[in-house]
């Protein structure tokens, strides 16, 4: 009886060292598994940035299914069913994928209808025409069309008909004019002080393009026309300049800037022309000669817009 018990509490002490030894390990693994679980997720961090870096954010949207789930080759869909089983989710992406087009539904859109030469079609064996059969979409493309058009503006007049003590005759007011008598509508000033400031476009560029739609217009103009304009942009310009003298952070630079004949008219001279860039993407631009700061119309000297 006593070896009986004694090979009991023997083996009673072999399983209590072997459950202690048991517990040791599983603390040690679980230890072990925090760790791991902890590199993988700062692995996983690593590999998005990295990621990002090498394939960067898609500019594009990717296009929409065709009907029935499926693809062509022509469209950059899975043709004849591909790995990701007619699914968005198994598109390629990164380099040597195609993205998809992108969405232009916001464009204003207008249909056109093609027929044949003179309406109807006829058997070619008979001659007897063919019923209309409805018509069939056959894709979408987008139009680029510049117009430059003469707007006539007619003023409507009104007579009395009434015995009252006013004006016998009234006429409704006209458009309203940027430049007094000028050539031009205010929405073809805009935009030529667009495409020639905010776009950059050099004059003869202008001149060039307004010739291809029929419209021969003088550099001379036009550059006349931006001079008259000019006064409509002082507050834009005084403004500009406010917000970069108020910047925490001011970028500036200069370059030559050869003047024909400055002040007095005293000849060919060297000026510099200062550019100070605001962080909040505000540029202004400063005329300096020998004697000091000049003051010069505002259309050579400020622009407001995004930069990069």
């Amino acid at each position: 009886m006593e070896v009986l018990l004694a090979e009991a509490l023997e083996a009673n002490r072999q399983l209590s060292e072997l459950a202690g030894g048991l517990a040791e390990e599983n603390a040690r693994l679980r230890a072990r598994d925090a760790e791991r679980d902890a590199e993988l997720e700062r692995m996983r961090a690593e590999l998005a940035v990295l990621q990002r870096m090498l394939f960067g954010r898609s500019s594009e949207k990717t296009r929409p299914e065709a009907p029935g789930g499926g693809g062509t080759a022509g469209d950059g869909g899975p043709a004849g069913g591909g790995d990701d089983g007619g699914t968005s989710k198994g598109v390629k992406r990164g380099p040597g994928a195609r993205a998809g087009r992108r969405d232009y539904s916001r464009l204003p859109g207008v249909e056109v209808t093609w027929d044949f030469p003179g309406g109807g079609y006829c058997c070619p064996e008979c001659g007897e025409p063919f019923s209309p059969l409805g018509s069939h979409a056959s894709g979408e493309q987008l139009d680029w069309q510049v117009t430059v058009r003469v707007v006539a503006h007619c003023r409507r007049r009104y007579k009395r008909t009434c015995d009252c003590r006013v004006p016998a005759t009234v006429m409704a007011p006209g458009p309203p004019k940027a430049i007094g008598k000028g050539l031009f509508s205010n929405a073809f000033i805009a935009m030529l002080l667009t495409e020639r400031f905010a776009a950059g476009r050099s004059m003869n560029s202008l001149v060039t393009g307004l010739s291809r739609q029929g419209a021969e217009i003088s550099a001379a103009t036009l550059a006349g026309t931006c001079g008259q304009a000019a006064g409509l942009l002082e507050p834009l310009a005084g403004a500009i300049a406010e917000r970069n003298r108020d910047s925490w952070h001011l970028h500036a630079d200069e370059t030559t800037w050869r003047v024909f004949a400055p002040g007095d008219g005293g000849g060919p001279a060297k000026w510099w022309l200062w550019v100070f860039t605001a962080p909040r993407g505000a540029v202004s631009y400063r005329p300096r000669s020998g004697q000091g700061w000049e003051e010069v119309s505002p259309d050579l000297m400020a622009y407001s817009g995004p930069k990069g």
